[in-house]
Formats: C-alpha cells, sequence, structure tokens
C-alpha cells in the first residue's frame, strides 16, 4: 500500500510527523484552550460584523420606530414579543442609534482586536516553548549517538538541523495550527452569515472552495522539491562558511582565496536559483486564487442585481453580502496559501525526525569497573570503514599488561589510531574481543569503560570557555588546589601565573587564543586532572616546536608514571624508553620489542628510524 493516494492531501509520513511535532505543544494545553477561546471570540466578531451591515443600512438611516407593545396592546401576539425585537428596538428603533451603534461596533473591533492578540501571543509563546524542547531532544540525540555516525554527518548539516530546520518544523506547525483553527472559524463563521442573509448567492461561493483546495495542492507538490534542494543548500552554505572560519589560515597561507570564493559562489547561487522557482510560484499562487474569489464575486453580483428588480434582496443585506464576502478573501487566501510554510514545515519535520529516529550509541554493557588495573587483550580483531576495500585492521592480537608503556609505530593508515579507538568504543570491530582486566568492553556500561581512559591527541580540542573550565572538564567535581597541580604537571603554571586574569582568562573557540604547546599542555592537564588508569597518547607531540615538545614531553612523563599507557607517535625519538614497540603495517603487527631490540633485528623498525619522516 502506498503512502498517498490520489485522494490525499498529505501522505501519511508527514501527516505522522506532523502528529509528533503537536506533541510538543500537548505540555501546554492549558494555553492553547486559552487561544482556541480566544480565536472563537476572532471568528464570532468578525462574522456579527459582517451581519451588522444589513440591519444598520436598512434600519440604522430609517425613522425611529414606534417602541413594541406588549399583553392586550398587541393583541394575542403580544406574549411572543421575543428578545432580539427588544434588542432591536433598543438599537435601531429610537434616536439612541446615533450614539449606541457606533459603540457597539467600538466594543466589536475591541474585542476582536483582544483576540486576536491573545491568540497570537499565546500560541506564539507555546511554539517558542515547543522550539526550545525539540532542539533540547536533538541535543541528547547528538550526544548519545556513535562517533562513527558524528563523523558522517558535516558540520553544516548538523548546524542546519539545530539553527533551521527545527526552527522551520516548530515555527511553521505553530503557524499552520494557528491559520488552520483561526481562518477555518473565521470562514465557518461567514459562510453561516451568508447562508442566512441569502443562500443562493452562498452556493456560488461554496463553488469556490474546492478550486483553491485544488489549487493549494498544486503548489505544496510543484514546491517540495524547491524547498528540499532550498534546506540542503542552506546546509551546504553552512559547511563552506564553517570551513573558512576554522580554517581561514590555511586559506590565507595557500591563496586559497578564489578557491574559496568559488565554492561559496556556486552554493550561494544554487540557493538564488531556488528562491526564485519558489518565488515565482509563490507569486503567481496569490493572484489566482484572488482571481477565483474575483470571479465569484462578480457572479454574485450579477445574480444580486437580478435579484433586486423582483425585491429579493435589499440594499442592506446585499452590502452585508459583498462585504461578508470581502472579509472571507484574506482567510480564504491564507488557507489556500497554507501549502507553501506546510510543505516546508513537512520537509524541516522529515530532517529532524530522520536525525532523532538515528540509533543511539549502544551501549547494553551491565558490568562497571571502579578502576581498572590496566590490562588489556585484543584478540583476532578485524575492522574495515564503509566503502574501504583493505582492512584497518586484520586479525589484530596484543596483550597489554598493566602499568606497561606500549608504543605503536607504523606508516600513516597502518592502523595505529583505529586500535587507539577501539578501546573506548568509539568504533565496533567486524570481529574478534577486546578485553579490559579480563571482561570483554562489550559487557561494560560505556560510562564504566570511559572513565577509564584519558585521551591526548594531536588534534586537540579546547571549549569556548576559561583556562580553568577547560582542565575542570576531566573532573568537574575537583577542586582548585587539584586543578592547580595538574596546570603545575602539566608545565603551565607559569604561564597562567603571568596572565593578568589567571586561569580565568577566556581562550576562545577551540583555544585560538593560546599557542599550539600551551593548548597540548591544557589537554595534558584535564587529562592529569581525570585520573584515569589508561592514557592513550595519539600523536601528541607530532605538531610542536622543539621547546614546547620538550614542555610537552616532561608533562607527559608525570601524566604516565604508573599508568597504562598506549603511544601512538611518528617522532621515534619520543618512544625510544617505552617498554615495548609495537611496529604495524597494513592492520597487522610485524615487529614487536624495545627499541634497542628491534633496532638488532635490522627489520622495518630500523627501516622506519633511518627515515622518521615516514614513520
Amino acid at each position: 500500500m502506498t503512502e498517498q493516494t490520489n485522494f490525499s492531501l498529505f501522505n501519511k509520513k508527514d501527516t505522522r510527523n506532523f502528529m509528533r511535532l503537536l506533541k510538543y505543544l500537548t505540555p501546554y494545553k492549558i494555553r492553547i484552550v486559552w487561544a482556541l477561546l480566544a480565536i472563537m471570540v476572532v471568528a464570532a466578531t468578525e462574522s456579527y460584523l459582517a451581519a451588522f451591515i444589513a440591519p444598520l443600512v436598512n434600519q440604522g438611516f430609517a425613522a425611529p420606530q414606534a417602541a413594541p407593545v406588549s399583553g392586550e396592546a398587541a393583541h394575542w401576539y403580544g406574549a411572543l414579543i421575543t428578545f432580539k425585537d427588544k434588542m432591536n428596538y433598543l438599537i435601531w428603533g429610537t434616536e439612541q442609534k446615533i450614539w449606541a451603534v457606533p459603540l457597539f461596533l467600538l466594543v466589536l473591533v475591541a474585542l476582536r482586536g483582544i483576540g486576536r492578540f491573545s491568540s497570537g501571543y499565546l500560541l506564539s509563546w507555546v511554539g517558542i516553548e515547543a522550539i526550545k524542547h525539540l532542539r533540547q531532544d536533538m541535543f541528547d540525540k547528538m550526544l548519545h549517538l556513535s562517533s562513527e555516525k558524528q563523523q558522517a554527518e558535516s558540520s553544516g548539516n548538523i548546524s542546519s538541523r539545530f539553527l533551521v530546520q527545527a526552527n522551520i518544523a516548530i515555527s511553521n506547525a505553530s503557524d499552520v495550527f494557528i491559520t488552520v483553527t483561526r481562518d477555518s472559524l473565521i470562514v465557518a463563521g461567514l459562510v453561516c452569515v451568508l447562508l442566512y442573509l441569502n443562500w443562493q448567492l452562498s452556493l456560488v461561493v461554496v463553488v469556490m472552495f474546492p478550486l483553491l483546495l485544488g489549487l493549494s495542492r498544486y503548489y505544496r507538490n510543484r514546491l517540495k522539491e524547491p524547498q528540499i534542494g532550498a534546506q540542503t543548500s542552506m546546509a551546504e552554505l553552512t559547511t563552506v562558511i564553517n570551513e573558512l572560519h576554522q580554517g581561514h589560515r590555511i586559506v590565507k597561507l595557500f591563496g586559497g582565496y578564489q578557491n574559496a570564493l568559488d565554492r561559496f559562489t556556486a552554493v550561494n547561487q544554487k540557493i538564488t536559483r531556488i528562491n526564485k522557482k519558489i518565488a515565482q510560484a509563490s507569486s503567481a499562487r496569490s493572484p489566482i486564487s484572488e482571481f477565483i474569489a474575483s470571479a465569484a464575486l462578480a457572479v454574485v453580483i450579477f445574480i444580486a442585481l437580478w435579484q433586486s428588480r423582483s425585491g429579493a434582496t435589499t440594499i442592506g443585506e446585499f452590502m452585508a453580502f459583498i462585504i461578508a464576502m470581502l472579509q472571507m478573501v484574506s482567510p480564504i487566501k491564507n488557507l489556500s496559501n497554507i501549502g507553501i510554510p506546510m510543505q516546508a514545515m513537512f520537509i524541516a519535520a522529515d530532517n529532524v525526525y530522520a536525525f532523532l529516529d538515528t540509533e543511539n550509541e549502544a551501549d547494553n554493557g551491565t558490568q562497571t569497573i571502579e578502576t581498572a588495573k590496566g590490562s588489556i587483550r585484543f584478540e583476532h580483531i578485524d575492522v574495515r570503514y564503509p566503502e574501504q576495500e583493505n582492512k584497518a585492521l586484520d586479525d589484530f592480537t596484543l596483550h597489554i599488561r598493566p602499568g606497561e608503556k606500549v608504543a605503536m609505530v607504523g606508516r600513516s593508515g597502518s592502523g595505529k589510531t583505529t586500535a587507539i579507538n577501539l578501546l573506548p568504543r568509539f568504533i565496533t570491530p567486524e570481529s574478534g574481543r577486546i578485553s579490559l582486566d579480563g571482561i570483554d568492553i562489550g559487557d561494560l556500561t560505556l560510562e564504566s569503560l570511559r572513565k577509564q581512559f584519558a585521551l591526548v591527541s594531536q588534534d586537540v580540542f579546547l571549549f569556548d570557555d576559561t583556562l580553568y573550565n577547560n582542565v575542570l572538564y576531566g573532573c568537574p567535581n575537583a577542586d582548585a588546589d587539584s586543578v592547580e597541580r595538574a596546570l603545575k604537571a602539566a608545565n603551565l603554571w607559569d604561564f597562567v601565573r603571568q596572565n593578568p586574569q589567571g586561569w580565568d582568562m577566556e581562550i576562545g573557540a577551540n583555544g585560538h587564543k593560546l599557542s599550539g604547546g600551551q593548548r597540548q599542555r591544557v589537554s595534558i592537564a584535564r587529562a592529569i586532572l581525570k585520573d584515569a588508569p589508561i592514557l592513550l597518547l595519539d600523536e601528541a607531540t607530532s605538531a610542536l616546536d622543539n621547546e614546547s615538545e620538550r614542555l610537552v614531553q616532561q608533562a607527559l612523563e608525570r601524566l604516565m608514571h604508573g599508568r597504562t599507557s598506549i603511544i601512538v607517535a611518528h617522532r621515534l625519538t619520543t618512544i625510544e624508553q617505552s617498554d615495548r614497540i609495537i611496529v604495524m603495517s597494513d592492520g597487522r603487527i610485524i615487529e614487536e620489542g624495545t627499541h634497542k631490540e628491534l633496532l638488532e633485528k635490522q627489520g622495518y623498525y630500523a627501516e622506519l628510524s633511518k627515515r622518521p619522516e615516514t614513520a
């Protein structure tokens, strides 16, 4: 069974997503009920204003009427004088109408204004709260995505979902809800007025509804592809801007101005073309809907003029009918144009829920370890990355003893970093088993497993916060004395003391206000403060100058003391003192031993030592 039939305006997936969006509004149902009541006031006053025109014209300009009589004076029907008759007399039958009618109109307009403000504000408030909760759910999902899925998403795509699509989904859902409820009630009320005034003329008006509905469906389908393209292109544009911001030094250094400009221009022009298509379709829609309404109005005028010849229609009724029709134009236009924001909402909701429905990082373990001894075993591990022929690790087997300092060397792509990423379960092997202190890491909870590791890598990431808070990230409950000891151990205390703001200095996005060596030492201080039993060092000194490397190396020596340490390095001089060196090639271990033993073998490691740039 297909998700969409020829007779349905929206497919099942769209309806399902819309209902899921509405769930973000349900916590505020009391406010929504009040908003609906306000909308009903708007619809009622709008309708009554139109109906008010007929007696205003027919009776308002006539001479004052005699007061209605009662009982015997009116003979047998005196007791049947209705409340409506009395009200008509009070409004139209006395001289009081000169001030009563304008006052009555002011009251109606004031009620309508209060209703519009109340409904608009209450539903906008609900929409703002709903967007907040939707983004909260999206951020929570992002926290629990696997590293593999995080890396598969571009930064532009993620930013677009958070900043653009979540806002479009909820804002448009709120707007659609307001438009459909308010304008539908207004149209329903005005249709009742039209039927009351002249049912024959009302049939002409009713005929235009299916025409406008068909028009709405046509443009909704026509705009679907351009709107998908617009949202995708905005994600591309965000990626290009993010890359320029993060890689501005590379762009400047390598003369990439033209390349960056060409990329931006191509995406920008693509967005412009798509937006022009959307604008063309959107602009054509209103005139067509207005023409349909005008055609209906022309037919109504023709019939009304024909009826007036026989006295079937009064001037007041005709004017009231025309005004009611004109009042219907705006809400009908809004309803016929609802397909544009609705289509954008469905597309955005589809993207948002594709993200929210992504499977969380697997965390099926039930066992915990308070502090690991540090015994690690890799047993026959195979890893293959998507869309790659060769395995990143091929039958990889290795035992690391507690407290042992093990270095991994080999050319780029040999599998060193992959082996490190397996331990905190950033990636999952195709086959094989990894154990920590004899426990399969898959049987440990992620929280317990990752508590055992501290990571210092070449690609340091620091938060746009103070230096103190970046170090504290390693152990949020640590006190100031512990942070100070970590900074001293990381050879960063002198820098902190010399800085006017001390450790309260803002270090900027990813620590751009610090030098490379300082950033690395903040990362080391963070790892020291965490005090994890196992240390992972991934090219921790590869991008530093000699002086920075010396300071960082000293800090690392302090950090590695008494811990199981796994070191990935290109500079062989930094791993000469390791207890054991693992030499890798094409995902396999081809040699292992101490620095001295491997040099004596005159094998692959000895070759690497002669050409350290290839290590």
